[in-house]
């Protein structure tokens, strides 16, 4: 090269790869490299030469993205447990898919689970709407009985005995293999009527009944498939 003393040209720098020499810019002498992820970039001689820079800005962004993509798979935030990492939406935010406790699926940024901001799939928020027309006031109200039951739905035993039955499932519809998508554990022997049986008055009575907590006594069902096999339970209740 005439114009300059020092010839770069297929040299390597970090991630760069110089190409060619592209003259000189605000007295600046730059250099075409090539980067290892596949982009082109103009750099100035003196930064390739004294390790300023060495790549696109490629190095910095996955270092960047690295601390931010801390993994919270198995964490717990609210009633939410991540599962796993599925990316980053188009603001580049980092989504996790979480289980929710009443048995959905909900994809939620990072940092809405680390505020706080997010803690369930929004069954929370749809519970206290309807707390006004619980208990007496609810027009299923009988004697206590439908509120000992949602009481007991939402003790310890009754979501850890869902997450057994989801993780045993692989976390699949066992009628139409739907993955992970607002999915039931479902009671093949009723759960009312276990309670019945075992003559349950309270939430202590039944964390102690394990007749309850039997998983060969559950199966995942997505949503639609949950409502199917209540339907066909209820037609069959009505012929017999």
């Amino acid at each position: 090269m005439g114009r300059h003393k020092l010839d770069l040209t297929g040299q390597k720098f970090g991630r760069l790869t110089v190409l060619e020499d592209v003259g000189r810019r605000k007295g600046r002498v730059l250099w075409r490299c090539l980067c290892d992820c596949g982009a082109i970039v103009d750099i100035g001689a003196g930064n390739l030469q004294n390790g300023k820079t060495q790549s696109c800005g490629c190095y910095k962004r996955e270092q960047t993205s690295k601390r931010s993509r801390i993994d919270l798979i198995g964490q717990k935030f609210g009633r939410l447990t991540v599962l796993e990492d599925v990316g980053r939406n188009k603001h580049r935010h980092v989504i996790w898919r979480c289980l929710c406790d009443c048995g959905n699926t909900v994809d939620v940024i990072a940092g809405h689970l680390q505020s706080g901001d997010t803690q369930s799939c929004g069954c929370y928020a749809k519970e206290r709407t309807t707390e006004t027309h619980s208990g007496k006031n609810h027009h299923n109200w009988r004697g206590g009985i439908t509120s000992l039951n949602i009481a007991v739905r939402n003790c310890t035993r009754y979501k850890e005995w869902r997450t057994q039955v989801f993780q045993r499932d692989d976390f699949t519809c066992v009628h139409c293999n739907q993955i992970r998508r607002k999915l039931n554990a479902h009671h093949t022997t009723r759960f009312s009527k276990i309670m019945k049986e075992h003559n349950i008055t309270s939430v202590g009575e039944a964390e102690a009944c394990e007749a309850l907590w039997n998983t060969d006594n559950g199966i995942t069902l997505c949503k639609k498939c949950h409502k199917k096999e209540h339907a066909r339970l209820r037609a069959l209740t009505i012929l017999t």
